[in-house]
């Protein structure tokens, strides 16, 4: 692993070494983590969003018989 450094205002880094304590890891370890997940997060909802897409593109068979023109625009 390698070592980052990060500037934030003294109160945030209050608040994420009580949440880090309250799971019972270290600030580092607990950084790491959140990242992880937001990041595996991410990824997994990029992957549904592309599955979506193609699914879309291959479009949906609803039955019937396609409309003519001359159905769609009957007076």
């Amino acid at each position: 692993m390698q070592n980052i450094t990060l500037r934030m205002d003294a109160e945030l880094l209050k608040t994420l070494r009580y949440r880090a304590v309250d799971e019972g890891k270290s600030l580092s370890a607990w950084v790491t983590d959140t990242l992880r997940t937001l990041v595996e997060t991410s990824m997994s909802a990029d992957k549904v969003k592309e599955e979506a897409l193609a699914y879309l593109e291959q479009g949906f068979h609803l039955g019937g018989e396609p409309f003519s023109r001359e159905d769609i625009y009957e007076r």
